[in-house]
């Protein structure tokens, strides 16, 4: 009898999880087209799914939505994030004839994009780490 309460508990459980995934990969989905939907009726220059990322980071960091509603649903795409960017890691090799004419006019863009990045990076962790020291103090 316990055998048989086991697999049934499993069972429960596995479909529980499953549940959970889904519901929470339809609440990432509403969010994802109310982006798409929000630049669609505006006329927003800006992708959907960069406006959707807005949203859902509006949305958490005022606590309406909460990281637990989201973690089971997130952690599986985050723990394989690299796989999203191998289609785009192959279409740009269709491009390798253009990356070799024109590259060295990418060159420096890509140069002080990078710099940009990491002294704006490098200011706001000086910044935090300061206000960090001063509020121990």
């Amino acid at each position: 009898m316990s055998a048989f309460r086991r697999f049934f508990s499993c069972k429960e459980n596995n479909l529980r999880k499953t549940l959970k995934i889904a519901g929470q990969t339809c609440l990432l989905w509403v969010i994802y087209y109310a982006g798409t939907w929000i630049v669609n009726y505006f006329h927003i220059p800006l992708p959907g799914s960069v406006l959707g990322i807005i949203i859902l980071f509006v949305l958490l960091s005022m606590g309406v939505i909460k990281e637990q509603w989201l973690s089971a649903a997130v952690n599986p795409l985050l723990k394989h994030l690299a796989f999203f960017f191998i289609p785009i890691a192959v279409e740009l090799m269709q491009w390798g004839d253009l990356f070799i004419k024109k590259g060295h006019l990418l060159f420096l863009p890509l140069v002080v994009s990078t710099l940009v990045a990491l002294l704006a990076t490098g200011g706001v962790v000086q910044l935090l780490t300061k206000n960090n020291e001063n509020s121990e103090e």
